[in-house]
């Protein structure tokens, strides 16, 4: 049986909070309060404040963690842009999934960020490095052979440059990456996430 279950993650530690109820929990709402959030000196998603803790979806299937989405948020030309990513952890990370539900880019050009289209380029991309740094690239004429390369949008460098951008910072030091890292290695369980608050 498949289910999407939400938990809360603390973006210093990499660990399950459980203070607060995942349910209910707006990690963009508590990015405005400076008692539950970070200014960012080091900003590449051009954010400016970052939540201290973040919301996490998992889609576990008969007792194993299967699917990993998380909330993703950065800035393009014209806006901020909102979405998800969804993530698979097997021998490596792989993306399987990107969409974006607001934005305000130029129609025709940087708002293609919400065409299936090349939103199915993202699919099987490998986000990290061989060290386990995030290295999403977003390139005009992207290498097919390097496998953490996709498409730029045409016309739209700005835009293509922001998702690459809040791309690697999401899975980053500063965003999901030690959540994620916690994962891989097994040190975060189904168990541990049934016996969380809010689950």
């Amino acid at each position: 049986m498949k289910k999407i279950t939400p938990t809360v993650v603390d973006f210093q530690t990499g660990e399950l909070d459980t203070s607060v109820d995942a349910k209910t929990y707006d990690m963009y709402l508590a990015a405005n309060n400076p008692q539950e959030s970070k200014a960012l000196d080091n900003d590449p998603a051009s954010i400016k404040r970052r939540a201290d803790k973040g919301s996490v979806y998992l889609l576990i299937e008969n007792d194993e963690i299967k699917r990993v989405i998380l909330p993703i948020q950065g800035y393009g030309l014209w806006s901020t842009m909102y979405g998800f990513t969804a993530l698979t952890l097997e021998d490596t990370v792989e993306i399987s999934g990107i969409t974006f539900y607001s934005h305000g880019e130029t129609p025709g050009l940087g708002a293609e960020i919400t065409n299936p289209n090349w939103q199915k380029k993202w699919e099987g991309l490998e986000p990290y490095d061989d060290n386990g740094h995030p290295e999403v690239v977003v390139a005009k004429n992207a290498n097919s052979e390097r496998s953490n390369e996709v498409d730029a949008i045409a016309g739209a460098t700005l835009t293509s440059r922001g998702v690459q951008s809040l791309m690697n910072f999401w899975l980053g030091e500063q965003g999901y990456g030690k959540f994620i890292k916690k994962l891989q290695e097994g040190e975060i369980t189904v168990e541990e996430l049934k016996n969380a608050k809010g689950v």
